[in-house]
């Protein structure tokens, strides 16, 4: 999917002065990665590593892993298409609503896709790939490292792929990296550009069994990432300071901002455990509320009508400062009331 995302900030150039459709951190001070990026803008003269070892050995060691275990890809969403063309014609099971990509990558690569996590699994081939968002995009739900590895261990037969993207957004303890060398079904997604509030740069990273990433790298092209973004990710893991410097502090602003929108006539919120929350409006769809706030506040919201199992009433928001969060609040008392 090219069009239909979140955070199309891009589409209303000065019109938004708040923006809640992203679910990355907006509040990041970058002045230290700008300086360090003009200090090295000369490395737009020359090819970048064909692979960034260099950033991987980082990444490994920053984990405590093997190097053999990493592999850096141009954002999550690269890594997501090259394991559904590496399963091509494989049988995908991608329960609803998530990132719309998992469904759009399987499709381009002829996967069988069944939405449904555990209805008539006795009908499907022997084999699965199962995608799990692990915090879930849109709802902020959470699936404990327990409970992945108990699906793991017991499912030895089966691939599971957890995008964890959003493992800086949450509290909730999600499956440790370390596990990769454990067990050779299982493949971590993991985002630079949200850790550290950067998606212009486009790096992610898959963590994996080394056999797994063997035949991974086979399907990924040359020089994928570029150079100034393999220089800012290796400054930003040097200096590792992630996009949320407060984490607890954020996670109890999300929770004053989930009760006052529950206060509102006519507003529903489903419970979440990260930075971001899954809303729903009955007086009107959440496209006529996004284009209201936008017009009326310079308000932008992420309309969800997209998403699979998902109704024309519900939006996304994640929490911004208390006052931009109560700015929204006020705004969403307009709206009702005209």
């Amino acid at each position: 999917m090219i069009e239909g995302h979140g955070d199309d900030l891009y589409r209303y150039d000065s019109q938004v002065c708040i923006n809640f459709s992203s679910n990355i951190c907006q509040q990041t001070d970058h002045t230290a990665l700008k300086a360090h990026l003009a200090n090295h803008l000369d490395l737009v003269n020359h090819y970048p590593e064909p692979q960034p070892r260099k950033l991987e050995e980082q990444l490994a060691k920053y984990h405590d892993i093997p190097a053999e275990c990493v592999m850096v890809t141009s954002g999550v969403t690269e890594a997501i298409y090259l394991i559904a063309q590496m399963t091509r014609g494989g049988m995908s099971v991608i329960p609803q609503p998530t990132f719309s990509e998992y469904a759009d990558a399987c499709r381009l690569n002829e996967h069988i896709i069944t939405y449904e996590y555990e209805n008539n699994q006795n009908l499907l081939p022997t084999r699965r790939i199962y995608w799990l968002c692990n915090p879930n995009n849109p709802t902020g739900s959470v699936m404990t490292e327990g409970i992945i590895d108990h699906l793991v261990a017991t499912n030895p037969i089966h691939l599971f792929v957890v995008d964890q993207s959003y493992e800086g957004y949450t509290a909730a303890k999600l499956v440790d990296v370390k596990q990769v060398m454990r067990y050779p079904n299982l493949i971590l997604l993991h985002s630079l550009s949200k850790r550290y509030a950067v998606p212009g740069m486009r790096v992610g990273y898959v963590t994996a069994h080394p056999e797994i990433l063997r035949h991974l790298r086979q399907y990924q092209r040359p020089w994928s990432v570029g150079a100034l973004a393999i220089e800012g990710a290796r400054f930003l893991i040097a200096q590792d300071k992630p996009a949320i410097s407060d984490l607890e502090g954020l996670l109890k602003e999300t929770a004053r901002l989930r009760d006052a929108l529950r206060a509102l006539p006519g507003i529903s919120v489903c419970d979440t455990d990260s930075t971001f929350m899954l809303c729903m409006i009955e007086q009107a769809s959440s496209l006529q509320l996004k284009n209201w706030l936008i017009d009326h506040e310079g308000i932008l919201i992420r309309n969800c009508s997209n998403f699979a199992n998902l109704s024309p009433h519900h939006f996304r928001i994640a929490t911004q400062s208390p006052e931009e969060n109560d700015a929204l609040i006020s705004a969403l008392h307009r709206f009702l009331n005209e």
